[in-house]
């Protein structure tokens, strides 16, 4: 038979050998909704095929239909029969109408077999109750092909889950090829196995099934390694014989449909396990048909980037949708885990899949693409992709082996991403940290929104207090015996200028390092400002001035030369024809009048030596790309800013004992100006780079919030902690999820992390405040449905597109060739304006993408480009119709990239 089209009428059968493509012919068409309304129910056997019609339809109505639907050759309606393809004899079958009402009404169930064929195989399965008993996790791990990684994966989960504390009920439901059950064989007793317990079950109609969870609770508490109860498939792993009772045994009309999923929760709980992971049987089996076509049951789906194991993987899903959608908002979201892939071979192909199994998934969970915001739609079906390791193909038979198999090639920390979601079972206690005593929420709200907006531009009101990155306690580490000649590299917006900020206005190096945690250091040389940023206020310029002319004038009893006189030193040098060696000179003259020395171009090699044996400084400079706005396209400006970044430091470590330091701020982009090499210079410089990973992001974040009042954190553990320790702190502030706990909405952190990401996998630290000092201000007004967290859902919704017109707007500000590029963009034609495009399609040249790259502004795959949320809301970029949104997917694809450049 051809695969019919979705929604249309399939072609007529090719070939009707039995009663069987009988039914399924019918069964297909009532799946599409193709039934007339007086047809109720098909039912082929070997000799006859019997019509369930309405007592109200015409004969006459009926046959036609039945020619129109099989053929005129097929329906022979004088002699009242179905002809069957044939080897030159005739074989019949005898087409009888019965009255509909003398058939009984179908009991549907979870099931893939349908053993009737009836009209309601157009409508979902019957829904279950809303939630699992004491709302107990259920998650179950699905293939559609074996060998794909899907048994060592939910191990993975499991010991990840584990790792955190919660107690894991693990089982081995695969009844014909069990995994699990040969790994913990000679690890711990094999007292009670899921054989027994679908017996059990299958032996009452209790639906408190009392013999199942009683013997499971005595007999499982001995089977339990590290925090992970295990149930294998069978007791005898010798054993290979078919199981006597399966799942599908369970499904009888006096029992609930979902009675597996029931009994499962209520073991998990009398166990006091916080989950119940599920290792399923492969491809389409009715061993896996329960918990699969339960929609309040966690789905997993493993897959390889085989085409095979791709179509199929699609073909469960799309069943799923079709079966078992979700029906209530605490139904969960799909999982998807792409395994095998090599990066260097697979990415594009990596992709591809994603998108076709994500769009799948989320007919599963009866989301669109107008609901929400496309972080939301990307986050709640995220796709895990777990990189081919050769370690992986050859499994040893001993549990300890291979949880540390697991552990060693990531896969433990790999699942986090969707395990770490799994709302507590009820009962389990969270304990999230409260604001602080005799505030309102409204109260709190605001005061993080004042606290984070004076933060947005700090740099702009002389902020004092700032928060040690991992960057600049190496950069004090490093160099606590010896001054530092550095370049500290960081994308628009990661924090240079306040930073500088922090160096310039303490006296010395030393107390510089002692405020970015690194205490002792002997070194007193003063810190000399010798460029600043344009965009800072007049009194902050002046009061780092102060700082450099009180150092300037006890070095050397002058007064230095401005920054504006240095600036315009630069600028005039740049309307001349100059050599490496003459813009090296001219920076060290720069150096030079910053200490208020009287030296000339010629001069300041030997002026700046005799002076380093006397004395020693550390240059510091910011504000580099308000001299260089054409970068890009002028040779003169690339030969000032590679003299600068390369010549001028190697100058610099030839003076014996390093008397003389520099650290030059330098946004990221600009680095590409020194040409050759740019890769070797950024790793060179990368363990100082300021980059906000999710880590340090999340700190930064949590100290904000400490600041603001919504945290009750002690300053210390807010500057020092950990990610796993800072998570469950921030549920105070967001909410475990963007919306209410037992919601399909996305987990706050993962929803923020992909929110406000660009494609160098940054999250900058102006992005950070500004996003929460709007989120805060609209979360004002609340009322009492958030009052168990500081930023409402919304609020964090709506502040996205506010942070994203911002963050175009100081780019614009401060980055004159990117910012002609946005405004190209975003001044496109709204036809143009869509997601993703090609470069000829927006009028760029593939040297402005590359300038656009750098930034993070955009991102290539498979010759188009694609931009992340938090610049495609200012841009007014929207996604191309069909095109389902691909944010989590391409990030995904950044990280491997970065992986295999590491």
């Amino acid at each position: 038979m051809n695969e019919p089209l979705e929604n249309s009428m399939p072609a007529h059968p090719d070939h009707l050998y039995t009663w069987v493509d009988v039914n399924n012919y019918f069964a297909e068409l009532a799946r599409r909704g193709l039934w007339p309304s007086w047809l109720r129910e098909v039912d082929g056997y070997w000799d006859s095929v019997r019509f369930g019609v309405a007592s109200s339809v015409a004969s006459t109505e009926a046959w036609s239909w039945l020619r129109s639907v099989l053929g005129p050759l097929t329906v022979d309606q004088d002699r009242q029969l179905l002809l069957l393809d044939d080897a030159g004899q005739e074989r019949p079958l005898v087409i009888e109408f019965v009255n509909a009402n003398d058939i009984p009404s179908a009991d549907r169930q979870p099931r893939w077999t349908n053993r009737r064929v009836v009209a309601e195989l157009a409508q979902p399965l019957p829904a279950p109750r809303p939630t699992t008993p004491h709302d107990m996790p259920v998650v179950a791990f699905h293939s559609f092909k074996g060998g794909v990684g899907r048994t060592l994966h939910c191990v993975a989960a499991a010991r990840r889950l584990a790792d955190a504390g919660r107690r894991v009920l693990l089982i081995d439901a695969d009844l014909e090829a069990p995994g699990i059950t040969w790994m913990v064989a000679d690890s711990t007793r094999m007292d009670f196995a899921y054989e027994d317990f679908l017996a059990l079950v299958h032996g009452t109609t209790d639906q408190s099934y009392p013999e199942a969870i009683s013997l499971g609770r005595k007999f499982l508490a001995n089977q339990e390694i590290d925090g992970v109860v295990v149930m294998p498939a069978r007791r005898d792993r010798g054993r290979i014989t078919p199981a006597q009772i399966e799942p599908v045994d369970l499904l009888t009309t006096d029992r609930d449909p979902y009675v597996l999923t029931e009994a499962l929760a209520e073991l998990g709980h009398a166990l006091g396990v916080d989950a119940v992971l599920v290792d399923l049987r492969a491809g389409a089996s009715e061993l896996s048909a329960p918990l699969l076509l339960d929609p309040r049951v966690l789905r997993v789906f493993v897959t390889t980037i085989s085409d095979q194991s791709v179509r199929g993987t699609a073909q469960i899903l799309h069943e799923l949708a079709r079966r078992a959608p979700a029906r209530q908002q605490t139904d969960p979201d799909c999982g998807l885990v792409v395994t095998q892939f090599n990066p260097l071979d697979h990415d594009g192909r990596l992709a591809t899949v994603a998108t076709e199994l994500r769009s799948e998934a989320l007919a599963v969970s009866r989301r669109t693409e107008a609901e929400g915001d496309q972080v939301d739609a990307d986050v709640a079906i995220p796709v895990i992709s777990s990189r081919f390791d050769p370690n992986l193909l050859n499994l040893p038979g001993n549990w300890a082996d291979v949880v540390r198999l697991t552990a060693r090639s990531g896969l433990t920390d790999l699942m986090g991403e969707l395990v770490d979601a799994l709302p507590l079972a009820a009962g389990t206690a969270f304990d999230a940290p409260l604001a602080p005593t005799g505030m309102t929420p409204d109260s709190v709200r605001a005061r993080l929104a004042d606290v984070a907006g004076s933060l947005v531009f700090a740099e702009e009101s002389g902020h004092r207090d700032f928060l040690p990155t991992e960057a600049l306690r190496n950069l004090a580490q490093a160099h606590r015996t010896e001054l530092p000649v550095e370049v500290v590299i960081g994308s628009k917006g990661a924090g240079k200028t306040f930073t500088y900020l922090q160096l310039c206005t303490r006296p010395t190096w030393a107390s510089f390092a002692e405020a970015a945690g690194v205490a002792g250091s002997p070194l007193g040389a003063p810190t000399i400002a010798v460029l600043a940023s344009t965009t800072l206020k007049r009194e902050v310029e002046e009061s780092i001035d102060g700082y450099r002319t009180a150092a300037a004038r006890r070095l050397t009893g002058r007064t230095p030369a401005s920054f504006l006189a240095i600036r315009e030193m630069v600028g005039e040098a740049l309307h001349q024809e100059r050599s490496p060696r003459q813009w090296r000179q001219l920076w060290l003259a720069c150096f030079g009048h910053s200490l208020g020395l009287d030296v000339t171009e010629e001069t300041a090699e030997s002026a700046l030596t005799d002076f380093a044996g006397r004395h020693s400084a550390v240059f510091v400079l910011d504000g580099l790309e308000n001299l260089f706005r054409n970068f890009v396209n002028d040779g003169q400006e690339q030969l000032a800013l590679r003299a600068l970044l390369v010549d001028c430091p190697e100058w610099l470590r030839t003076l014996r004992g390093r008397p003389l330091g520099l650290v030059a701020f330098v946004r990221r982009d600009l680095v590409r100006a020194i040409g050759h090499n740019v890769g070797q210079f950024e790793r060179r410089y990368e363990k100082y780079a300021l980059r906000w990973n999710q880590e340090e992001a999340l700190r930064l974040t949590a100290w904000v919030c400490q600041r603001g009042g919504a945290l009750r954190l002690p300053d210390e553990e807010v500057r020092t902690a950990n990610r796993e320790v800072l998570s469950p702190q921030m549920v105070a502030v967001w909410g475990e999820k963007m919306g209410t706990t037992k919601s399909r909405e996305a987990r706050s952190e993962v929803w923020f992390f992909a929110a406000l990401s660009d494609f160098n996998q940054q999250i900058q630290a102006r992005d950070i405040v500004s996003f929460l000092a709007a989120a805060a201000e609209d979360s004002i007004g609340g009322g009492d449905r958030w009052a168990d967290r500081v930023l409402t859902p919304l609020a964090m919704r709506n502040a996205l597109p506010k942070c994203s017109q911002q963050k175009i707007a100081a780019i614009s500000e401060e980055n004159e060739p990117v910012a002609n590029l946005l405004s190209r963009l975003r001044n496109l034609d709204p036809a143009y304006r869509s997601l993703p495009f090609k470069l000829d399609a927006v009028g760029l040249s593939t040297r402005d993408a590359e300038l656009l790259e750098a930034n993070g502004v955009v991102l290539a795959e498979d010759g188009q480009y694609w931009i992340p949320e938090i610049f495609r809301h200012g841009l007014n970029f929207t996604m191309r119709s069909g095109r389902r949104p691909r944010v989590l997917a391409v990030a995904h694809l950044v990280r491997r990239r970065n992986d295999v450049a590491g």
